[in-house]
């Protein structure tokens, strides 16, 4: 029985992801301009595109980022700064419209980080390499995948209850802040 493949450490694909390098060697660049990536890493050979529809996941990553710096933002300015209510909004309404697009990148790189983390059994190379070679490797990367998808909705559910929570924050505040109606 052949020795099983050494894999990388776990945490190397997520920092080269916020590197924006390969997530399986971190030597080349993931993108060749603003919004474009290359097909495969210049230095490994590992193909960077996935199935239709793979880097939609990037949208919750992407979303998740904004609405946490722009509640974190939203809060500093109003109640650490005491600036209005519509002066906070506007700055925080500036960042909901250009961070998603700054981040763009980072969330698309992240993801594939994400997915060689979790898959670390499967591998992207075209030619042979490291893959599910039984019913075992084939049991532990469904495990993988579960395990993926329990994260990324724990991972959801905390964005979205911490983007409801600043709006009962807002609404609060904004009941507490109006003048009395008789003045």
């Amino acid at each position: 029985m052949a020795a099983p493949p050494e894999l990388p450490p776990r945490g190397s694909p997520l920092l080269r992801g916020l590197l924006l390098r390969c997530p399986a060697c971190g030597e080349a660049p993931l993108f060749r301009g603003p919004f474009r990536m290359h097909d495969r890493c210049s230095a490994c050979s590992v193909p960077f595109t996935r199935e239709p529809g793979f880097y939609l996941g990037s949208i919750y990553i992407n979303y998740g980022v904004t609405v946490l710096v722009t509640g974190g933002l939203y809060a500093f300015l109003a109640l650490v700064l005491g600036w209005s209510q519509e002066a906070s909004l506007t700055a925080c309404l500036g960042v909901a419209v250009l961070l998603p697009v700054a981040f763009f990148r980072h969330a698309r790189s992240l993801l594939l980080a994400l997915d060689g983390s979790v898959n670390r059994l499967q591998s992207p190379h075209a030619s042979g390499g490291i893959g599910p070679t039984s019913a075992e490797d084939l049991r532990s990367l469904t495990a993988d995948d579960g395990r993926a998808g329990c994260a990324m909705g724990v991972a959801l559910a905390l964005v979205l209850l911490f983007g409801l929570g600043m709006a009962v924050v807002t609404v609060l505040v904004s009941i507490g802040g109006m003048p009395p109606s008789g003045e």
